[in-house]
C-alpha cells in the first residue's frame, strides 16, 4: 500500500479580530500543509495576512486579504482535498491483522486489555511530538474554512452550519446483540431513532432484534464482513467480493450506510464502498481511536469525496476509556466538545458499542443515559 508523503503538521495563529465566537484558546488549533506535487505554495500573499503559522522560526503565511478577496498559499480546493482525504496520514498494519484467525477468538476482556496496550501511545498529549490531532478538539482546519468561507463566498452562500445529532453504533460481536433493545429503548424515550451497524456475517438468529429496531424507526448499516480488520488492507477485487457477499443483508435491510471496522480507512475501500453504499462514518474528525495511528478529517460537517457522503464521527463515547476515564466522567469529558460542535456547526455523532467490554454493562448504560439528557437539550438534536 503506497504511503503519503510526511506533510508539515503546522499550528495555526489567527487574527484576532478574525476568529469566529466558538474560538477555544485552550484546544489545537493545526493544519497539515500539503506537499509542493499536491499543490505548490504561493511564495507571498498580497494583503493584510490574518492566518499564518510560525514553523521553524519563520513567519509563514497562510491566508491574507485584499480588498476583500482572500488569497491561499496553497490552492483551496487542492487542500481541502488533502485534508479531508487524509491523505496526509500515515496508515499502519497491526500485527494482529494478519494473524491466520479471527482475533475474536481471543476473549472479549483480553482483547479489550491489548487495545487499551495498544492505543496508550496515541493518548491525547499537549506535548508538541504529539500534540496532533488535538483530542477531542482540533479545531485548526474548522477555522481555516470558516475564514475562507467568509471571504470567498457570496453573501447568499455563508448560512452558517447548524448542528444535528445523530446516535450510531457498532456491533461487533453476538455478544454485542444482548444490549441493543436496551440501548434503543433508551433512546427512543429521549426522542432519538439511532443507526446500527452490523457486520454482514450477522448470524439470522439476530434478524428478530434488527427486525425490531427497523419497526421502531432505526436504520441498518454495514459495519464490514466480519470485523477480522483486514478489509481495507485488501486488493480492491478482494474488498468488492467481502462486500458482495453482504449483499443478502444490505438487500434485506435496505442498507445505505457503513464503517469500517476498529476505524481502519483506505482509499481501495473507498472507491469500492461508493458501489454499494451512499453513506461513510468510517472517519473521525480527530483520530487517536483507530489502531493503524493517528489522524483525522479535520472537519466536523458532512462532506462528499469521489462519489461518496461522509459523515465524520465527532463523538467516540467510549475512547477516553482507553486512556484511564471512567464511564462516571464520560459526561463531564465530552461535554465542552458537544457545546464546541453545537457553535460551530459541526455534527454531533455519537458512536458506541454495545459490547460487554464497551457499553454493554450497567455503569457504561448509565453513563450513556446521562448523556442522552445532555444531548436531548440541544437545538437541532434528532
Amino acid at each position: 500500500m503506497a504511503q503519503p508523503r510526511i506533510p508539515h503538521i503546522a499550528s495555526i495563529e489567527i487574527d484576532p479580530a478574525y476568529r469566529p465566537e466558538w474560538f477555544v484558546e485552550s484546544a489545537g488549533a493545526h493544519v497539515p500543509l500539503p506537499p509542493p506535487d499536491v499543490t505548490p505554495p504561493r511564495t507571498d500573499l498580497p494583503g493584510t495576512v490574518i492566518v499564518w503559522t510560525d514553523s521553524n522560526h519563520s513567519h509563514l503565511p497562510l491566508i491574507s486579504i485584499e480588498q476583500g478577496k482572500p488569497h491561499s498559499r496553497y490552492d483551496w480546493t487542492s487542500w481541502w482535498q488533502f485534508v479531508v482525504g487524509e491523505q496526509y496520514r500515515r496508515l499502519s498494519r497491526p500485527l494482529y491483522t494478519r494473524l491466520p484467525f479471527h482475533y475474536h477468538r481471543i476473549p472479549g476482556a483480553l482483547r479489550n486489555m491489548a487495545a487499551r496496550l495498544m492505543l496508550s501511545s496515541q493518548a491525547p498529549s499537549t506535548q508538541l511530538s504529539n500534540a496532533f490531532p488535538a483530542f477531542p478538539i482540533e479545531q485548526g482546519f474548522e477555522l481555516l474554512v470558516h475564514v475562507w468561507r467568509r471571504f470567498a463566498l457570496p453573501p447568499d452562500q455563508t448560512t452558517p452550519f447548524t448542528s444535528e445529532t445523530v446516535l450510531t453504533h457498532d456491533v461487533d460481536t453476538s455478544a454485542g446483540y444482548r444490549w441493543v433493545k436496551q440501548t434503543a429503548e433508551l433512546e427512543l424515550a429521549y426522542g432519538f431513532q439511532s443507526v446500527w451497524n452490523v457486520v454482514g456475517q450477522v448470524p439470522s438468529t439476530h434478524f428478530p432484534v434488527l427486525d425490531w429496531l427497523v419497526d421502531h424507526g432505526c436504520s441498518i448499516g454495514l459495519h464490514g464482513y466480519n470485523h477480522d480488520n483486514k478489509l481495507a488492507f485488501l486488493a480492491p477485487e478482494q474488498i468488492r467480493r467481502r462486500l458482495d457477499a453482504c449483499r443478502p443483508l444490505i438487500e434485506r435491510y435496505d442498507i445505505r450506510c457503513f464503517r469500517s471496522p476498529s476505524w481502519f480507512r483506505s482509499d481501495a475501500l473507498f472507491k469500492v464502498l461508493a458501489d454499494y453504499v451512499t453513506v461513510d462514518y468510517s472517519r473521525l474528525d480527530t483520530d487517536r481511536s483507530c489502531p493503524g495511528g493517528v489522524g483525522g478529517c479535520l472537519w466536523t460537517k458532512p462532506f462528499t469525496l469521489n462519489g461518496l457522503t461522509h459523515v465524520p464521527t465527532t463523538v467516540p463515547f467510549e475512547d477516553p476509556l482507553y486512556w484511564g476515564h471512567t464511564p462516571e466522567q464520560l459526561v463531564d469529558f465530552w461535554r465542552p466538545k458537544v457545546d464546541w460542535l453545537h457553535a460551530c456547526g459541526g455534527g454531533i455523532v455519537v458512536n458506541t458499542h454495545p459490547e460487554p467490554q464497551f457499553s454493554g454493562n450497567a455503569r457504561m448504560l448509565d453513563a450513556y443515559a446521562r448523556f442522552l439528557e445532555l444531548l436531548a437539550g440541544l437545538h437541532g438534536s434528532r
